[in-house]
């Protein structure tokens, strides 16, 4: 199959890997895949996944990236954050937590990463739609959760000063019952303690 037939095939999946080309076409040779990244035609991601060179990446175009790169996972963290306008300013790393180890790539000239939460934590996720595809954010409230969780070095109102949130959002956008249900899922008393701190700060 020639590249034009394959590429009008496999550009609504965005992402692809080698498997999938195989599907679209059994005969395919992997050398003609490494002969089409060194000509541009296709940019390696990372191990087993592509897109066409001339994909022009937008901004949510990021998030169906980030999830498709390491699965599972969900965007999270700092960039869910922004999503929803608790962090004004555009954030520089593409972020996103799994239940994988905790890993960063380089693809696009632009950083993705991912920590590690446990299993019983992967929950609290929306679905977006980009360019067709169900991509998963977290909910504001397990954003917030999820970085509190893993940014242990919050300890006091000064730390969250220091982090310049949108407290305007926080307070009037956060579902309290929903928060505290997921909260509970936790089961962390550190967690809880940095919530604490939270709504103290949310309270000046």
């Amino acid at each position: 199959m020639k590249y034009y037939d394959l590429k009008q095939q496999l550009e609504p999946l965005v992402v692809f890997s080698p498997q999938e080309i195989y599907l679209a076409d059994p005969d395919f040779r992997l050398a003609t895949l490494y002969d089409w990244e060194k000509s541009g035609k296709v940019v390696k991601l990372k191990n087993n996944r592509y897109v066409f060179g001339d994909f022009v990446p937008g901004n949510y175009d990021y998030y169906l990236l980030s999830n498709c790169m390491y699965d599972p996972s969900y965007v999270s963290t700092e960039l869910a954050l922004n999503h929803y306008g608790v962090i004004p300013e555009a954030v520089s790393v593409i972020t996103g937590v799994t239940t994988n180890k905790t890993q960063s790539f380089t693809a696009l000239e632009t950083i993705f990463s991912y920590q590690t939460i446990r299993p019983e934590l992967f929950f609290g996720y929306d679905l977006i739609e980009v360019r067709g595809h169900g991509v998963k954010i977290a909910s504001l409230e397990k954003a917030v959760l999820d970085y509190l969780y893993l940014n242990s070095n919050i300890s006091s109102v000064d730390d969250f000063s220091g982090l310049r949130w949108n407290t305007l959002i926080l307070r009037d956008e956060i579902k309290p019952i929903k928060f505290e249900e997921y909260l509970a899922i936790f089961s962390s008393a550190a967690l809880s303690g940095r919530v604490k701190i939270l709504q103290n700060y949310l309270e000046k």
